[in-house]
């Protein structure tokens, strides 16, 4: 095959036209004629663009890699990307047509242009050839030649070099170019051609001037009529754009998407981070070749100042607080000599608590730290009482650059610490853990002064309404009805074990999660083995309890047991297999791929995060909440769904609900319902009786009417 730009010689061309070749040798005799092969016929001749016909910086580029060796298809299918994919015999075509093209755009090049006069001497070099290289003898071979005795090595060697001298000259090296200065050369003048002729894509270059016209039609749908129009439509459709082209799937919206990156700085306008990341195929192109600059740089700089996560927080040298106004110089139990140094010491004395406890806590500090240093620009160490009542106005009411709209790893550009106004039961819950931590300071020494303890937390004005964050009856006849409507199958049967956990024992949906059968024994009832069994656990903070389960609830835990063991079987839990009873949780996956670790992707969305392998293949928190949501769709579907906005109902309303419940079972028995709650105070339980109506409404229906 010849090299890259090896043009057979022909005419001179002196003016633009079209110009055929052919691609397989004329048609022989009926007799010799060989087998029909599939595609063009034999002795048919394809068309090439004229010479009128742009070329483009992605041909050069294409050409560029077949002549250092890349295969005619992997080039094509990395920069030829907005034309459709190629096989090896299209794309080698295609060099073939680009080569004349080429050729016809440096025999015509416009008078008006200055490089017109090196037009000729590109082309030269773009067409040289190597000289073939003699075919020289061994020494061995030349030596017979001779007579065995008629000369020494010595002259024999210097006789060999007298024959080199007269093939080669006296300099002892070939006359012409080496292969390799042949290929330096037309590397050269490939790159003199694009940067003096190759055009770039425009911003309001028309699409059909680039893209494939079938593609150029379905955007043309959507008003899309220009290079620019594309790239901002495509980031407004957001990571599924593709789905609005009928008939451009996956791979081919990669392809157009990846050549678009290529040329976005030309065309202006950047594809938006996210959609890029989430369109990333190994087999086109590295993935950091799509990432921009500025997110390389941001997952490559371990601290950066501004709104990102605390870990990777650059905080500046004047507000590291070492000379805050509240500092205490004194020696400290803390050891800490600066605030960011009092920060992490704090959070290493939180290690006993609970995960979730951790999480609130280091949320919260995250929130103060970033408001103190980015907006307030003043020292933690230097907040005073007017402050931490600014902070909490600021939770309240927080600027849109505070929020981030879609849920995203922490390692994105796109976090922000809040996702909109905080509720007033969130913000006291933020201030107590601010509080603690202020008050852990002072008691150990590192501040004189602790300016949040005169700061009052909010009122828990939304407690009164726990009565419409709970089931009616209709509302849990819906409930029954839907789920009664639900295929019968594991899905089902772990979903109503799910409900009557959380229903029927009112456990929080971080404790039904981490629910095993060994937290399941017998109950005694007058000192007699009995029929009851009953949860044992240490709940919310570490406080044990002991709650009675419902025997309809016992069986459908079970049931879903079972479908846990018929999936170990049939290979969807294989990895649980031989695990004892007693250690399987009460709600489990249903299939091993969501709990199979993830070492993490590129990338910024969920699916992009690192996960740990689920060893016990407990249902995790996160998803059992997504479960319900999903359920309590359907409910919010149902005639029977009355006045309850099921769109908004989530696990912790079945827990008031059966708080609602069990103080009517029991006879408004406080202390009963405190424990199967797991209350700290009982103050939290009479909350329910407070908002409940029955009592007000019988007394306000038996007073007498005066008319």
């Amino acid at each position: 095959m010849p090299d890259a730009l090896g043009l057979p010689p022909g005419p001179p061309i002196d003016r633009l036209q079209v110009v055929d070749i052919e691609e397989d040798p004329p048609a022989p005799e009926a007799a010799e004629r060989p087998k029909r092969r599939r595609g063009r016929p034999p002795g048919a001749k394809a068309r090439i663009a004229s010479a009128g016909a742009r070329i483009s910086a992605s041909e050069t580029s294409f050409m560029r890699a077949v002549l250092q060796g890349v295969d005619e298809k992997l080039a094509a299918n990395r920069y030829l990307l907005h034309l459709g994919s190629m096989d090896r015999r299209a794309a080698g075509s295609y060099r073939e047509q680009l080569q004349q093209r080429i050729k016809l755009a440096l025999l015509n090049l416009p008078e008006h242009l200055p490089q017109r006069e090196q037009g000729p001497r590109i082309l030269a070099q773009l067409l040289a050839r190597p000289e073939p290289t003699p075919e020289l003898p061994t020494l061995e071979e030349f030596a017979q030649g001779f007579a065995e005795d008629m000369f020494s090595e010595k002259e024999l060697i210097a006789l060999y070099r007298e024959q080199l001298d007269d093939r080669f000259g006296e300099s002892g090296q070939r006359a012409g170019p080496t292969a390799a200065e042949i290929l330096r050369g037309k590397l050269e003048a490939l790159h003199w051609v694009q940067l003096h002729v190759a055009q770039h894509p425009q911003p309001g270059d028309p699409t059909q001037l680039w893209l494939d016209a079938a593609i150029c039609a379905k955007l043309r749908v959507h008003g899309v009529l220009s290079l620019s129009d594309a790239i901002g439509w495509i980031n407004l459709q957001g990571r599924r754009w593709h789905a609005q082209l009928p008939g451009v799937g996956r791979t081919r919206a990669q392809r157009l998407l990846l050549w678009l990156s290529d040329h976005q700085e030309a065309i202006g306008v950047r594809i938006h981070h996210r959609i890029a990341q989430e369109m990333i195929y190994a087999e086109f192109t590295p993935a950091a070749s799509l990432l921009p600059e500025t997110l390389g740089s941001a997952r490559g700089t371990p601290e950066m100042f501004g709104l990102v996560p605390l870990e990777s927080l650059a905080w500046p040298l004047d507000l590291l607080g070492d000379d805050g106004l509240f500092r205490s110089h004194r020696p400290n139990t803390l050891k800490a000599h600066t605030d960011r140094e009092a920060v992490q010491a704090w959070f290493a004395t939180l290690a006993e608590k609970s995960a979730a406890t951790q999480d609130s806590y280091r949320r919260a500090v995250e929130r103060l730290v970033l408001w103190a240093l980015v907006e307030r620009r003043t020292h933690l160490s230097s907040l005073a009482t007017e402050d931490f009542i600014a902070f909490k106005a600021f939770l309240r009411a927080p600027p849109a650059h505070w929020c981030q709209k879609a849920p995203v790893t922490k390692g994105s550009e796109d976090w922000r610490p809040l996702r909109g106004p905080l509720a007033d039961l969130s913000i006291q819950q933020t201030m107590s853990a601010i509080a603690t931590m202020y008050r852990d300071w002072h008691a150990s020494g590192y501040l004189d002064a602790n300016a949040v303890a005169s700061v009052r937390g909010s009122k828990r004005r939304d407690m009164q309404m726990d009565v419409m964050r709970s089931f009616s009856n209709e509302a849990l006849q819906a409930i029954r009805t839907t789920l009664q409507e639900m295929p019968d199958g594991p899905v089902k049967r772990r979903l109503r074990a799910a409900i009557l956990l959380l229903q029927t024992a009112g456990l929080r949906r971080a404790e039904a999660v981490n629910m095993t059968w060994g937290h399941i024994e017998r109950v005694r009832l007058d000192n007699m083995e009995s029929d009851i069994w009953a949860l044992r656990f240490a709940g919310k903070g570490k406080r044990e309890r002991m709650v009675p389960l419902k025997p309809e609830t016992l069986q459908a835990l079970e049931a879903h047991y079972q479908d846990r063991l018929a999936l170990i079987e049939s290979g969807a839990l294989a990895s649980y297999a031989g695990m004892p009873k007693k250690d399987c949780p009460l709600l489990g996956v249903l299939d091993e791929r969501l709990a199979l670790g993830h070492a993490g992707t590129v990338g910024d969305l969920a699916s992009n995060a690192r996960r740990e392998t689920n060893a016990t293949g407990a249902l995790s928190a996160a998803r059992l909440h997504g479960v319900l949501k999903q359920f309590f769709r359907q409910v919010q579907q149902q005639p029977g769904a009355g006045d309850t906005d099921f769109l908004k109902a989530s696990a912790h309303w079945l827990r008031h609900t059966f708080a609602h419940q069990s103080l009517r079972s029991s006879g408004k028995d406080l202390a009963v319902v405190q424990q199967l709650l797991g209350h700290a105070d009982i103050s939290t339980t009479g909350i329910y009786v407070k908002a409940d109506m029955s009592s007000r409404v019988a007394a306000v229906l038996g007073v007498e009417a005066a008319v």
